[in-house]
């Protein structure tokens, strides 16, 4: 069932089920849908159909599966509608063993695949394993959402990027700016690096310099992308320490965490990162990894096409 009309670009898609997380999450893609122009598609996987055992037993019903998805899908829409009533939105109850399983297809012609998450704090905060599965082996960008469902649509907050200097975290400074640029948000880019020398008197012009070569990698990143989107006020951070630790101080008061997977093919997407991981599991904001993708020879050429056409 297709909700209103269809533009050409890709989709975003987004998991939905019962919690209160999966609702903000499809509040905060349709958002997003609509800054790109593109439509909305709502996924709640449906079970497999019962097996037959030898012996009667109770079995659930697929009738009560369906009503049920039915239910969350119609409550989303229905959060949505609330927010922006022209957006065109699809919904569906496919099945599948997993909901990972549905949604990693549906990835390869996505804009973004999204799925809320409960999982808050360094205790809590590990992941299921959909939206593990998700993270490592979608060739589009997924985004993880967790926070305080009143902070469901985007706002005014900054966006903070990881950059290291890496193709991956060039992806992630696309995606990081054009997301900034629609939502007039302010951008941090974070660099970090690691010391060896203790701070004394002596190494203070070592690290100085240190501060200064690492500072040429961060500017260097955001080359082209700060000229695409010169309304975007970007705040350059350059700091000695762990890159999780740093870009966790960081993001505490972030509206989204933007961070790079060196995924490339189906064994490159696998590899998803340290940093990427600790973020995912331990950030109390959606999280969004970017992907350098799998069809081209440049980097993140379907976010340099979406940054022209969806920018507003």
């Amino acid at each position: 069932m297709t909700d209103a009309r269809t533009p050409s670009l890709e989709p975003v898609v987004v998991g939905v089920d019962s919690s209160t997380a999966a609702r903000a999450a499809a509040r905060w893609a349709a958002a997003v849908a609509e800054k790109q122009g593109t439509t909305l598609h709502l996924v709640h996987a449906l079970p497999p159909p019962p097996v037959s055992y030898a012996e009667p037993r109770p079995l659930p019903s697929e009738d009560e599966d369906r009503i049920a998805a039915e239910t969350f899908l119609a409550g989303a829409l229905r959060g949505i509608r609330a927010d922006r009533r022209a957006l065109a939105v699809e919904c569906s109850s496919p099945t599948g063993s997993t909901a990972a399983d549905i949604l990693l297809p549906l990835a390869d012609s996505a804009s973004m695949v999204v799925i809320g998450s409960t999982a808050r704090g360094p205790v809590e905060g590990y992941l299921n394993a959909t939206a593990l599965r998700l993270a490592h082996h979608s060739p589009c960008p997924v985004v993880v959402w967790r926070g305080a469902e009143q902070q469901a649509i985007p706002d005014r907050r900054a966006v903070v990027v990881g950059v290291d200097g890496s193709r991956c975290s060039v992806a992630a400074v696309a995606d990081a700016v054009q997301f900034a640029g629609r939502f007039d948000a302010p951008l941090i880019a974070v660099h970090s690096w690691r010391s060896d020398f203790p701070r004394d008197t002596e190494n203070e012009a070592v690290g100085v310099g240190a501060c200064q070569r690492e500072g040429a990698v961060l500017a260097e990143s955001l080359v082209g992308w700060v000229e695409r989107y010169p309304d975007v006020v970007v705040r350059k951070i350059v700091e000695s320490g762990g890159a999780g630790e740093v870009l966790l101080r960081w993001c505490e008061d972030a509206q989204l965490l933007v961070v790079g997977s060196h995924g490339h093919g189906a064994l490159g997407r696998a590899i998803l990162g340290s940093t990427s991981q600790h973020m995912l599991h331990r950030a109390r904001c959606p999280v969004m990894i970017s992907k350098v993708y799998r069809d081209t020879g440049t980097v993140h050429d379907r976010a340099t096409e979406f940054g022209d056409r969806g920018h507003r």
